[in-house]
Protein backbone atom coordinates (compact mmCIF):
# COMPACT_ATOMS: atom_id res chain seq x y z
CA UNK A 1 0.00 0.00 0.00
CA UNK A 2 3.09 2.33 0.67
CA UNK A 3 3.59 2.79 -3.33
CA UNK A 4 -0.18 3.57 -3.38
CA UNK A 5 0.03 6.46 -1.04
CA UNK A 6 3.24 7.67 -2.45
CA UNK A 7 1.35 8.08 -6.03
CA UNK A 8 -1.64 9.26 -5.00
CA UNK A 9 0.13 11.88 -3.15
CA UNK A 10 2.10 12.66 -6.05
CA UNK A 11 -0.83 12.89 -8.35
CA UNK A 12 -3.08 15.47 -5.99
CA UNK A 13 0.13 17.29 -5.93
CA UNK A 14 -0.06 17.90 -9.57
CA UNK A 15 -3.65 18.21 -9.45
CA UNK A 16 -3.21 20.98 -7.20
CA UNK A 17 -0.94 22.85 -9.54
CA UNK A 18 -3.45 22.31 -12.50
CA UNK A 19 -6.40 23.58 -10.25
CA UNK A 20 -4.59 26.67 -8.82
CA UNK A 21 -4.41 29.88 -11.91
CA UNK A 22 -0.54 29.86 -12.72
CA UNK A 23 -0.50 33.40 -12.98
CA UNK A 24 -1.59 34.40 -9.44
CA UNK A 25 0.80 32.36 -7.33
CA UNK A 26 4.74 32.09 -7.70
CA UNK A 27 6.89 30.03 -9.62
CA UNK A 28 8.05 29.34 -6.94
CA UNK A 29 5.21 27.48 -5.76
CA UNK A 30 4.47 25.55 -8.88
CA UNK A 31 8.31 24.33 -9.10
CA UNK A 32 7.23 22.90 -5.22
CA UNK A 33 4.03 21.01 -6.45
CA UNK A 34 7.12 19.57 -8.94
CA UNK A 35 9.42 18.73 -7.02
CA UNK A 36 7.29 17.01 -4.11
CA UNK A 37 5.62 15.05 -7.49
CA UNK A 38 8.60 13.93 -8.29
CA UNK A 39 9.75 12.56 -4.87
CA UNK A 40 6.72 10.82 -4.38
CA UNK A 41 6.81 9.18 -7.82
CA UNK A 42 10.26 7.90 -7.66
CA UNK A 43 9.18 6.77 -3.80
CA UNK A 44 6.21 4.67 -6.07
CA UNK A 45 8.48 3.23 -8.36
CA UNK A 46 10.98 2.14 -6.04
CA UNK A 47 8.58 -0.09 -4.02
CA UNK A 48 6.93 -1.45 -6.94
CA UNK A 49 10.17 -2.37 -8.33
CA UNK A 50 10.81 -4.05 -4.66
CA UNK A 51 7.26 -5.39 -4.00
CA UNK A 52 5.71 -8.34 -5.12
CA UNK A 53 3.30 -6.72 -7.41
CA UNK A 54 2.73 -7.76 -11.29
CA UNK A 55 5.06 -5.48 -13.63
CA UNK A 56 3.18 -5.72 -16.38
CA UNK A 57 4.17 -3.26 -19.66
CA UNK A 58 1.16 -1.68 -19.41
CA UNK A 59 2.09 -0.50 -15.94
CA UNK A 60 5.43 0.51 -16.91
CA UNK A 61 3.77 2.81 -19.69
CA UNK A 62 1.21 4.36 -17.49
CA UNK A 63 3.56 5.29 -14.92
CA UNK A 64 6.18 6.41 -17.93
CA UNK A 65 3.16 8.78 -19.18
CA UNK A 66 3.19 10.20 -14.99
CA UNK A 67 6.60 10.69 -14.88
CA UNK A 68 6.97 12.23 -18.13
CA UNK A 69 3.67 14.73 -16.69
CA UNK A 70 5.52 15.54 -13.54
CA UNK A 71 8.92 16.17 -15.54
CA UNK A 72 7.41 18.22 -17.88
CA UNK A 73 5.23 20.35 -15.28
CA UNK A 74 8.75 20.83 -13.16
CA UNK A 75 10.54 21.92 -17.00
CA UNK A 76 8.11 24.93 -18.20
CA UNK A 77 7.76 26.13 -15.12
CA UNK A 78 11.68 26.66 -14.94
CA UNK A 79 11.20 28.33 -18.31
CA UNK A 80 7.76 30.48 -17.05
CA UNK A 81 5.88 28.30 -19.53
CA UNK A 82 2.57 28.66 -17.23
CA UNK A 83 0.14 27.20 -19.45
CA UNK A 84 2.04 24.10 -20.82
CA UNK A 85 3.16 23.09 -16.99
CA UNK A 86 -0.70 23.23 -16.53
CA UNK A 87 -1.79 20.91 -18.86
CA UNK A 88 1.35 18.66 -17.78
CA UNK A 89 0.12 18.84 -14.42
CA UNK A 90 -3.54 17.66 -15.17
CA UNK A 91 -2.36 14.82 -17.35
CA UNK A 92 0.17 13.70 -14.35
CA UNK A 93 -2.68 13.51 -12.24
CA UNK A 94 -4.81 11.53 -14.28
CA UNK A 95 -2.07 9.43 -15.07
CA UNK A 96 -1.30 8.43 -11.51
CA UNK A 97 -4.98 7.95 -10.74
CA UNK A 98 -4.33 5.01 -13.58
CA UNK A 99 -1.32 3.65 -11.88
CA UNK A 100 -3.21 3.64 -8.36
CA UNK A 101 -5.74 1.82 -9.53
CA UNK A 102 -3.45 -0.81 -11.45
CA UNK A 103 -1.29 -1.47 -8.55
CA UNK A 104 -3.84 -1.45 -5.96
CA UNK A 105 -4.46 -4.60 -4.35
CA UNK A 106 -8.57 -4.43 -3.95
CA UNK A 107 -10.93 -7.04 -2.80
CA UNK A 108 -13.91 -5.49 -4.78
CA UNK A 109 -15.41 -5.96 -8.11
CA UNK A 110 -16.90 -2.03 -7.44
CA UNK A 111 -14.12 -0.64 -10.11
CA UNK A 112 -15.91 2.34 -10.66
CA UNK A 113 -16.31 3.06 -7.03
CA UNK A 114 -13.09 2.16 -6.02
CA UNK A 115 -11.74 3.93 -9.02
CA UNK A 116 -13.37 6.97 -7.89
CA UNK A 117 -12.20 6.87 -4.59
CA UNK A 118 -8.70 6.06 -5.48
CA UNK A 119 -9.19 9.38 -7.10
CA UNK A 120 -10.71 11.69 -4.72
CA UNK A 121 -8.02 10.55 -2.23
CA UNK A 122 -5.14 11.53 -4.32
CA UNK A 123 -6.99 14.81 -5.01
CA UNK A 124 -7.63 15.83 -1.15
CA UNK A 125 -4.11 14.21 0.08
CA UNK A 126 -2.06 16.63 -3.04
CA UNK A 127 -4.56 19.82 -2.64
CA UNK A 128 -4.57 19.83 1.53
CA UNK A 129 -0.75 19.40 1.50
CA UNK A 130 -0.19 22.41 -1.17
CA UNK A 131 -2.94 24.39 0.08
CA UNK A 132 -0.76 24.26 3.32
CA UNK A 133 2.46 24.94 1.67
CA UNK A 134 0.54 27.84 0.16
CA UNK A 135 -0.03 29.70 3.08
CA UNK A 136 3.58 29.26 3.50
CA UNK A 137 4.62 31.50 0.66
CA UNK A 138 2.28 34.39 1.51
CA UNK A 139 5.06 35.06 4.16
CA UNK A 140 7.47 35.97 1.37
CA UNK A 141 5.31 36.95 -1.34
CA UNK A 142 3.56 40.31 -0.40
CA UNK A 143 2.35 40.81 -4.11
CA UNK A 144 0.47 37.78 -4.17
CA UNK A 145 -3.35 38.28 -3.83
CA UNK A 146 -5.95 36.12 -1.85
CA UNK A 147 -8.09 34.37 -4.66
CA UNK A 148 -5.45 31.58 -5.15
CA UNK A 149 -5.36 30.77 -1.61
CA UNK A 150 -9.42 30.91 -1.78
CA UNK A 151 -9.39 28.72 -4.79
CA UNK A 152 -7.06 26.22 -3.41
CA UNK A 153 -8.73 25.99 0.21
CA UNK A 154 -12.16 25.70 -1.70
CA UNK A 155 -11.04 22.80 -3.73
CA UNK A 156 -10.66 21.41 -0.42
CA UNK A 157 -13.52 21.60 0.95
CA UNK A 158 -15.28 20.27 -2.39
CA UNK A 159 -13.18 17.52 -2.87
CA UNK A 160 -13.54 16.51 1.29
CA UNK A 161 -17.52 16.88 0.98
CA UNK A 162 -17.05 14.52 -1.83
CA UNK A 163 -14.88 12.23 -0.07
CA UNK A 164 -17.46 12.40 2.79
CA UNK A 165 -20.55 11.21 0.81
CA UNK A 166 -18.59 8.45 -0.89
CA UNK A 167 -17.58 7.19 2.46
CA UNK A 168 -20.64 7.25 4.31
CA UNK A 169 -23.50 7.24 1.63
CA UNK A 170 -21.59 5.10 -0.91
CA UNK A 171 -20.27 2.87 2.34
CA UNK A 172 -24.20 2.47 2.65
CA UNK A 173 -25.57 1.70 -0.25
CA UNK A 174 -22.84 -1.30 -1.33
CA UNK A 175 -23.15 -2.77 2.16
CA UNK A 176 -26.64 -3.00 1.83
CA UNK A 177 -26.29 -4.33 -1.73
CA UNK A 178 -23.44 -7.15 -1.15
CA UNK A 179 -22.65 -7.20 3.34
CA UNK A 180 -19.24 -7.22 4.23
CA UNK A 181 -19.88 -10.18 6.77
CA UNK A 182 -19.25 -8.95 10.27
CA UNK A 183 -17.66 -5.21 9.44
CA UNK A 184 -18.75 -3.71 12.09
CA UNK A 185 -17.26 -6.04 14.31
CA UNK A 186 -13.85 -6.38 12.65
CA UNK A 187 -13.63 -2.62 11.16
CA UNK A 188 -15.58 -0.82 13.26
CA UNK A 189 -13.24 1.05 15.18
CA UNK A 190 -11.39 2.10 12.14
CA UNK A 191 -14.34 2.62 10.67
CA UNK A 192 -15.48 5.52 13.33
CA UNK A 193 -12.23 7.16 13.29
CA UNK A 194 -11.63 7.49 9.90
CA UNK A 195 -15.46 9.67 9.57
CA UNK A 196 -15.08 11.17 12.97
CA UNK A 197 -11.04 12.16 12.66
CA UNK A 198 -10.81 12.15 9.03
CA UNK A 199 -13.99 13.69 7.53
CA UNK A 200 -15.41 15.63 10.65
CA UNK A 201 -12.77 16.87 12.06
CA UNK A 202 -11.43 17.69 9.03
CA UNK A 203 -14.28 19.63 7.90
CA UNK A 204 -14.13 21.93 11.14
CA UNK A 205 -10.85 23.05 10.50
CA UNK A 206 -11.39 23.39 7.18
CA UNK A 207 -14.06 25.99 7.19
CA UNK A 208 -11.94 27.69 10.26
CA UNK A 209 -8.98 28.01 7.54
CA UNK A 210 -12.03 29.68 5.49
CA UNK A 211 -12.86 32.51 7.69
CA UNK A 212 -9.24 32.96 8.62
CA UNK A 213 -8.30 33.58 4.67
CA UNK A 214 -11.69 35.82 4.41
CA UNK A 215 -9.93 38.12 7.22
CA UNK A 216 -6.94 38.10 5.08
CA UNK A 217 -5.48 36.05 8.35
CA UNK A 218 -2.89 33.97 6.44
CA UNK A 219 -0.86 32.67 9.27
CA UNK A 220 -3.32 31.45 11.20
CA UNK A 221 -4.61 30.25 8.40
CA UNK A 222 -1.61 28.26 7.69
CA UNK A 223 -1.41 27.22 11.06
CA UNK A 224 -5.13 25.60 10.99
CA UNK A 225 -4.15 23.90 7.94
CA UNK A 226 -1.32 22.06 9.16
CA UNK A 227 -3.48 20.29 11.63
CA UNK A 228 -6.27 19.70 8.54
CA UNK A 229 -3.88 18.42 6.98
CA UNK A 230 -2.37 15.96 9.62
CA UNK A 231 -5.85 14.65 10.15
CA UNK A 232 -6.69 14.61 6.69
CA UNK A 233 -3.35 12.21 5.70
CA UNK A 234 -4.88 10.18 9.09
CA UNK A 235 -7.78 9.24 7.99
CA UNK A 236 -7.09 8.82 3.93
CA UNK A 237 -4.77 6.58 5.16
CA UNK A 238 -6.99 4.86 7.33
CA UNK A 239 -9.29 4.96 4.19
CA UNK A 240 -6.91 3.02 1.71
CA UNK A 241 -6.96 0.68 4.38
CA UNK A 242 -10.53 0.17 4.57
CA UNK A 243 -10.78 0.15 0.68
CA UNK A 244 -7.96 -2.86 0.43
CA UNK A 245 -9.58 -4.81 3.64
CA UNK A 246 -13.43 -4.09 2.17
CA UNK A 247 -13.76 -3.02 -1.24
CA UNK A 248 -15.94 -0.03 -0.12
CA UNK A 249 -15.49 3.22 -0.92
CA UNK A 250 -14.12 4.37 2.70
Amino acid sequence: MPETFSILLAGGVMLAAAISDPRQVTLLWLRLCGIIALCFSVVCIIFVYRNAIPKSPTLWIIAGIALAGIMGQLGFVQVAKRGIQRFCALAAYLASVAVAAYIFPVASNYWLTTLLSLASIGALLGLILMDWLLGHAYLTAADMTMRPFRRLNLAVAITLIVRTLLSTVGVYVLNRIHPVKNLWGFQGLLMLTRWFVGLFVALIFIYMAHDCIKRRATQSATGILFVAGTVIFIGELIALLLLQQTGLPF
